[in-house]
């Protein structure tokens, strides 16, 4: 293996500790109930996941499309969920970071492989992700970040796999995906040729989902399925 990829959302980072941070900024700015606020959130996310598990968004509006979403559902103007989602940056703390994440960066780097971040964008930038990254020290392990907003694709395009393969000259069969969606992770993996390993919470210990998939209980323990298939 000389390539492993990692999701963000839920692999590195907790995605409803920055979603909370959201909604309490959206509240604050828009004057807006906050139990509205959160299930607008809810809503909008889920739409935007079964759009593009259905490869039905627009791939250069990736991140266009889910704020306008957003705003139409609260009744307010773009600029609010925009400025609302800077302000969650700023706030957010280090409870957003995952168990295991830097263990997992960290191991993988030591095995000497290349890593990516490989990342679909929802209601923020790319660009305000990867500063999370580096606000709490987990971009020191990567050595390249691919976000849907800024590559004009997402997850789970091929396309979106292809690249980090591309940038390193790397086979996908010599490269393994590692994330929490199984449909725009996993699958979308596997399907681009890739090794997958899908972090289920509810698995009790590693487990082979076939040919080239495992099923992990936390990110730290793809370390464990990297030595495990040399």
């Amino acid at each position: 293996m000389k390539l492993v990829s990692f999701d963000v959302w839920n692999t590195l980072l907790d995605i409803s500790v920055m979603l909370d941070e959201l909604a309490v900024s959206i509240a604050k700015i828009g004057g807006i109930c906050i139990i509205d606020v959160v299930d607008a959130i809810m809503t909008a996310r889920n739409e935007v996941k079964r759009r593009r598990r259905n490869l039905e968004g627009d791939p250069d509006r990736a991140l266009e499309e889910s704020i306008e979403l957003l705003a139409d559902i609260l009744d307010v103007r773009p600029e609010v969920v925009r400025r609302a989602t800077a302000m969650a940056v700023l706030n957010v703390e280090e409870g957003i970071v995952i168990p295991g994440a830097e263990e997992a960066l960290r191991g993988v780097k030591e095995m000497g492989m290349k890593v990516s971040v490989t990342g679909n964008v929802m209601f923020w930038p790319g660009s305000y992700t990867r500063l999370l990254l580096e606000r709490f020290g987990l971009l020191r392990y990567v050595d390249v970040t691919f976000f849907s907003d800024e590559v004009r694709a997402y997850k789970p395009m091929r396309e979106m796999f292809e690249m980090p393969l591309r940038e390193f000259g790397v086979k996908a069969g010599e490269a393994m995906h590692v994330g929490d969606t199984y449909a725009e992770d996993f699958e979308g993996a596997i399907n681009a040729g890739m090794w997958a390993a899908w972090i289920n919470p509810d698995a009790k210990e590693i487990r082979k989902r076939g040919e080239r998939g495992f099923e992990i209980p936390s990110v730290d323990r793809v370390v464990d399925v990297l030595k495990s298939i040399g």
